[in-house]
C-alpha cells in the first residue's frame, strides 16, 4: 500500500498525533464519590507499610485520567511521593515507556545513596531500561530479560519506599508496549513488600490479553470499572441555564460519557449543534487532537478504511466502506478488524453492521481528512445510494435524507435535481433538526441559477420559498442573524403588490433585528413599507408593528397614535387578534408617555375578554396580543390580571415556538409573581425564561433573563446563588424600555447584594433610557433612597423620598403614591421611628389594596420594627426577631458568611438563607450591611 496517497495524516507528519493526552481537559469527580472513597482506602493500607493496586477501567472519555489525576492528589496529600507516567505515541516503540516516563526523572535526582540496597546486577538491568542509569553500566545481554526487568523494577519500588511510601501511577495502558505490560503483570503478580501504591488505568477493549488476564487473577486489588453517569450527576456539568430539553438531549448524546458530554456542551453557541448534527459540525480542538492520535496508530490501510467510514457514516456495511475506499472487499475486512481493535468502531450486535463509537469520534476524524479525497468520496456514496433508490418508483427524491449530506458537497450551480432534493430532505427533517435543514437549504439556494429573468415568477417564487423556509429553520435553531439575512432576500424578491406575505415578512424580519439590538433599522423597515402599500389589512398590520417598535425603542408618544390608528382599522376589518395586540400596545405606550386618559385604556377590558374567547390554536397566530394585554396590567401596578394575560402569551408563544414573544412573557411574568411575594413560581419563571432566551439565540434576551433571574434571588434572600448570578450575568443590556426594567431589576439585585454603589450607577445608566412610567419612576426613586440610607446618607436618601412623592402626585393611581409613602417611611425611620411607623402602616395598607403583597408585606415589616423599637432611649433589646434569627443576625453583623453561620450553629446553609430572608424582610433592609446597620440602630443584642 506504499503508493497510497498521503490524504490522511500518519504517524510521523503531525503535530496533532504525537500531542499528549494531558491536552485532555479533566474537571470535578461528578458522580464518583464511591470510587473516591476507594482510593481513600487504598492509600490508607500504606501507613501500615503494606502495598496496594488500583486498576482503573472504562471507555474511552470515561473519566480515567481524572480519577487517576485523584489518586495522584489523595497520595501527595497523605505524604506519598507519586511518579506518573504513560506511554507516548512520539516515542514510537520505546520499551517500558510508561515505567521510564515515571521513574526515569526522579531517579535520575535521586542521591547514589538510597540506591544502595540494589545489587551491581539490579542495576545492570535497570541501565539498559532507564536512561538516567546507563552511565558507565554494562548490562549483559541477558538483563533485559522480561522476568529480570520485572524483578528488578520491583526491587527498585522497595528500595524507593524505604523511608518513606510511594506511588507509581501510570495512564493509557491499553497504548502499552510488551515491556511495561510484562512489568506491571508481574507486580500485579508479586508485589513490592513495601509501602508502594500500584495504580494504572486502561480501556478494557483495547487492553491486551496479559495485562486484562493480570488484573483479573491479582489480589488485593481495587478494581475500579468506570461507568456512564447518571443523568443528574451529569446535568450538574452542563449549563443550568440551557432548556431543559437540551440538557436532557445531551446527556442522550453523551451516552453519560463525562468527555462526550463536555465536548457536545463546547459547542453550545447559537444551537445545539451536539445534538443536531449541522454539517458533521467540527468537535473541540482538544477532542481533536485526543482522536488524531488515535488514528495515527493505524497503518496505511486502516487510515484509508476508517476515512471512507467517516465520510460514509453510521451504520457501516464492509461492502460500501470498501467502494468508497477504492478497496478490494477482501482487502477490507483486515483493515476493519484492525480499526474495530482500536475501538475507533464497533460490531453492532446481531447484525454484520459497524457504527463509530461514538459521532463525535466520526466528527473528529471526517475533519481530519484531506478535503480533496473526502469530495471524491463523498461523490462516490451518492453514488452509491442513487443507485440503491433508482430503481424505486416514484418520486425523484426517493432517499433524500439520506443522500442529502453528500449532495450538498458535491452538487454544483444551476443542479436543480440536487436543489430540490435537499429543499425535500430539510422539509422532512426540520422539525427534529432545524440546524440541519437550514444548512440543507443554504446549499440549495447555492445551486439555483443567481441571475433569475424579471419574469420567471415561478422560479423566483421557488426561490423566495426557500429564503422563508430558511428564515423559518434558523428563527428555530436559535439562529436570529441568519433567518434575518433570509428574509431580507426574500423581500428583496418580493414584488410590492404580494399583498399579506410582504406584510408579514417584514414583520417577522422587524422582529429578529429588534431582538439583536438593532431596533432603528426595524422601525426605518416598517415605516418604509408602510408608505408603499396601499392594502388597508397590511396597513393596519404594519401600523401596529410600528406602533410596538416605538413603544420599546422609540417615542411612546408617537405609538400611541400609531397603536391607536392599527386598532381602528383592525376593529373596521374585524381582525379581531391585531385589534387585541395594538389597544394593549396602546395602553403600554400611554403609561410609558404619562398619558393614560380614559380614552386609551378603557378598551382593554373589551380586548381581555376578546382574548379569553379565544382557543390556544387561535391565539397562537399571534402570541403577543396576550403579551401586550399583560403589559398593560402590569404597568397599572395590577399583577394578578397580569399573570393571567402572561400564562396565556407564555402557553401559545411556546407550543408556535416563538422563543422571543415566550422570553417576554416570562420576564414580565417574573415580575408580576414577585409583586405577588410568589417567589417560588417567580424563579421557575425565571428559569423558564433563561431557557427561552437560550432558544431565541438573542444576547439581549438572555440579558433580561438573568436580570429577572436576579431580581429572584434577591427577593428570597438567597445571597450566595444572587451573588453567582450577579457574576455569571454580567452587566444588563440598557436598551430602550425593556432594556431599562433589566437594568432596574438588576439594581435591586445590586443593592440586595451590598453593593449601594453598583445599584446607584445602574439606575444612572437606566435613567437614561425612558423608564417604564410614572409607576416605576417612584420605584426608582425608592431603590435610589434605599441605596443612599445603605450607604449611609440619610439627606440624599430624603432627596429621593420627595422626588417619590413629587412623580406619584402625577400619576392617578393609588399604588404609586403607597410605594413612594413606604420610602417616605424608609427615610423618616432613622430620624422619628414614630413618623415611620404610622408612614409604613398606611403604605402597607394601599399596596394591599392593590394587590403588591411583597411591598405591603415589606411596609409591615418597617412599621412593625419601628413600633418595637420605640422612641429613642426606650427601645426594648428584642426587636421583631426571634431567638434563632436574633443569633444569625449577630453573626452577620461580626461579618461572618452563610458558610461560616452555619457552621458555628450546626445548621444547613440552607437555613441560614431561609432566616436571612425573614430578617430582611422584618428589619426593613435589603442587605447584609443594612442587618448590622439595624442592630446598631435599635439596640438589639445577639442571643
Amino acid at each position: 500500500m506504499s503508493a497510497l496517497p498521503r490524504w490522511y495524516p500518519a504517524p510521523g507528519n503531525t503535530a496533532a498525533a504525537a500531542a499528549p493526552d494531558r491536552c485532555r481537559p479533566t474537571g470535578p469527580l461528578i458522580g464518583r464519590e464511591a470510587q473516591h472513597r476507594e482510593i481513600e482506602a487504598a492509600v490508607s493500607r500504606l501507613s501500615k507499610g503494606r502495598p496496594a493496586l488500583i486498576e482503573i477501567s472504562g471507555d474511552p472519555a470515561m473519566g480515567k485520567t481524572a480519577l487517576l489525576a485523584e489518586v495522584t492528589r489523595v497520595a501527595r496529600v497523605a505524604g506519598i511521593a507519586a511518579f506518573t507516567g504513560r506511554p507516548h505515541p512520539a516515542d514510537g516503540d520505546l520499551a517500558f515507556g510508561a515505567i521510564v516516563d515515571a521513574l526515569d526523572g526522579p531517579l535520575s535526582a535521586t542521591r547514589s545513596g538510597r540506591l544502595e540496597g540494589l545489587t551491581a546486577v539490579h542495576l545492570d538491568v535497570l541501565a539498559a531500561v532507564f536512561p538516567s542509569l546507563a552511565a558507565g553500566a554494562g548490562a549483559p545481554p541477558e538483563a533485559t530479560a522480561p522476568h529480570r526487568t520485572g524483578h528488578a523494577v520491583r526491587v527498585l519500588l522497595e528500595v524507593l519506599a524505604a523511608s518513606r511510601p510511594i506511588a507509581l501511577v501510570l495512564d493509557d495502558l491499553h497504548h502499552a508496549d510488551a515491556g511495561t505490560v510484562d512489568v506491571v503483570s508481574r507486580l500485579m503478580a508479586t508485589p513490592p513488600r513495601a509501602p508502594v501504591l500500584l495504580a494504572f488505568a486502561h480501556r478494557p477493549r483495547q487492553a491486551s490479553p496479559r495485562l486484562r488476564a493480570a488484573a483479573d487473577t491479582a489480589r488485593e486489588v481495587t478494581r475500579l470499572r468506570l461507568q456512564p453517569l447518571a443523568e443528574s450527576d451529569a446535568l450538574t456539568l452542563v449549563d443550568e441555564d440551557l432548556p431543559a430539553e437540551w440538557r436532557r438531549d445531551l446527556y442522550r448524546a453523551s451516552e453519560g460519557n463525562p468527555g462526550y458530554l463536555g465536548a457536545l456542551t463546547d459547542l453550545l453557541h447559537g444551537g445545539p449543534p451536539g445534538i443536531d448534527e449541522a454539517d458533521i459540525a467540527p468537535v473541540p480542538p482538544w477532542f481533536a487532537s485526543l482522536v488524531t492520535t488515535e488514528v495515527a496508530r493505524l497503518s496505511a490501510t486502516g487510515r484509508l478504511v476508517v476515512a471512507a467510514c467517516s465520510v460514509l457514516g453510521d451504520p457501516l456495511t464492509v461492502p460500501l466502506v470498501a467502494a468508497v475506499a477504492e478497496l478490494n472487499e477482501q482487502d477490507a475486512y483486515p483493515a476493519i478488524d484492525e480499526i474495530a481493535s482500536h475501538d475507533l468502531i464497533r460490531l453492532v450486535a446481531g447484525t454484520g453492521r459497524f457504527e463509530f463509537r461514538h459521532s463525535l469520534v466520526r466528527r473528529a476524524v471526517y475533519h481530519d481528512v484531506s478535503p480533496g479525497w473526502r469530495l471524491g468520496a463523498h461523490a462516490r456514496v451518492a453514488r452509491l445510494l442513487t443507485g440503491r433508490t433508482s430503481g424505486v418508483a416514484g418520486s425523484a427524491i426517493e432517499g433524500a435524507v439520506e443522500r442529502a449530506p453528500h449532495v450538498t458537497r458535491i452538487a454544483t450551480s444551476r443542479d436543480l435535481g440536487a436543489a430540490a432534493l435537499l429543499a425535500a430532505a430539510a422539509d422532512d427533517i426540520e422539525t427534529a433538526c432545524p440546524r440541519r435543514a437550514a444548512q440543507w437549504r443554504r446549499a440549495a439556494l447555492d445551486m439555483l441559477p443567481g441571475d433569475l429573468p424579471g419574469d420567471d415568477d415561478e422560479r423566483a417564487g421557488g426561490r423566495v420559498g426557500l429564503l422563508l423556509a430558511l428564515g423559518r429553520a434558523c428563527a428555530s435553531a436559535g439562529q436570529p442573524e441568519q433567518a434575518s439575512d433570509a428574509l431580507a432576500e426574500a423581500l428583496r424578491l418580493l414584488p410590492p403588490g404580494v399583498h399579506g406575505l410582504r406584510a408579514a415578512v417584514v414583520a417577522e424580519r422587524a422582529h429578529l433585528l429588534h431582538d439583536l439590538g438593532r431596533s432603528g433599522e426595524a422601525r426605518v423597515l416598517v415605516g418604509a413599507e408602510l408608505a408603499h402599500t396601499r392594502h388597508e389589512a397590511d396597513r393596519a398590520a404594519l401600523s401596529y408593528e410600528q406602533a410596538w417598535l416605538e413603544t420599546v425603542s422609540g417615542d411612546p408618544a408617537t405609538a400611541c397614535d400609531d397603536a391607536a390608528r392599527a386598532g381602528r382599522m383592525a376593529d373596521r376589518l374585524d381582525l379581531r387578534l391585531l385589534d387585541c395586540a395594538a389597544r394593549g400596545t396602546l395602553a403600554v405606550a400611554a403609561v410609558l408617555s404619562g398619558t393614560p386618559s380614559a380614552g386609551r385604556l378603557d378598551e382593554l377590558p373589551r380586548a381581555a375578554a376578546v382574548l379569553g374567547a379565544l382557543t390556544d390554536d387561535e391565539l397562537a397566530m399571534r402570541p403577543d396580543a396576550p403579551l401586550w394585554i399583560g403589559w398593560a396590567a402590569l404597568l397599572l401596578e395590577r399583577p394578578h390580571d397580569a399573570i393571567q394575560h402572561l400564562d396565556r402569551a407564555v402557553t401559545v408563544s411556546r407550543s408556535a415556538g416563538r422563543w422571543a414573544v415566550e422570553c417576554h412573557a416570562l420576564v414580565a411574568r417574573v415580575m408580576a409573581l414577585c409583586a405577588g411575594d410568589r417567589l417560588t413560581a417567580a424563579q421557575e419563571s425565571a428559569d423558564e425564561a433563561a431557557q427561552a432566551a437560550w432558544r431565541s439565540g438573542s444576547a439581549t434576551l438572555r440579558s433580561y433573563a438573568q436580570a429577572a433571574r436576579c431580581l429572584v434571588a434577591a427577593r428570597m434572600g438567597d445571597l450566595d446563588t444572587l451573588r453567582h448570578r450577579l457574576a455569571a450575568s454580567g452587566p444588563p443590556v440598557v436598551r430602550g424600555w425593556p432594556g431599562a426594567l433589566a437594568a432596574e431589576m438588576v439594581a435591586e439585585a445590586r443593592l440586595a447584594a451590598g453593593d449601594p454603589d453598583g445599584c446607584r450607577s445602574l439606575l444612572e445608566i437606566a435613567g437614561e433610557e425612558r423608564a417604564a412610567g410614572p409607576a416605576a419612576g417612584v420605584r426608582r426613586c425608592g431603590l435610589l433612597a434605599r441605596a443612599a440610607l445603605d450607604a449611609g446618607r440619610p439627606d440624599v436618601a430624603g432627596r429621593w423620598a420627595a422626588a417619590a412623592e413629587a412623580l406619584a402626585a402625577r400619576f392617578e393611581a393609588p399604588a404609586p403614591a403607597a410605594v413612594a409613602l413606604l420610602t417616605r417611611a424608609q427615610v423618616l425611620a432613622a430620624a422619628d421611628a414614630t413618623a415611620g411607623a404610622k408612614a409604613a402602616s398606611d403604605a402597607a395598607a394601599a399596596l394591599d389594596a392593590a394587590g403588591l403583597t411583597w411591598d405591603a408585606a415589606r411596609a409591615r415589616s418597617v412599621g412593625e420594627a419601628l413600633r418595637r423599637c420605640g422612641p429613642p432611649g426606650d427601645r426594648p433589646g428584642a426587636a421583631p426577631l426571634t431567638e434563632r434569627e436574633r443569633q444569625i443576625a449577630g453573626l452577620v453583623s461580626e461579618g461572618l458568611k452563610n458558610r461560616e453561620i452555619a457552621d458555628r450553629l450546626y445548621v444547613t446553609q440552607k437555613t441560614v438563607e431561609m432566616h436571612l430572608s425573614r430578617i430582611f424582610a422584618k428589619l426593613g433592609v435589603s442587605n447584609r450591611v443594612g442587618v448590622a446597620r439595624a442592630l446598631y440602630a435599635t439596640s438589639v443584642k445577639p442571643g
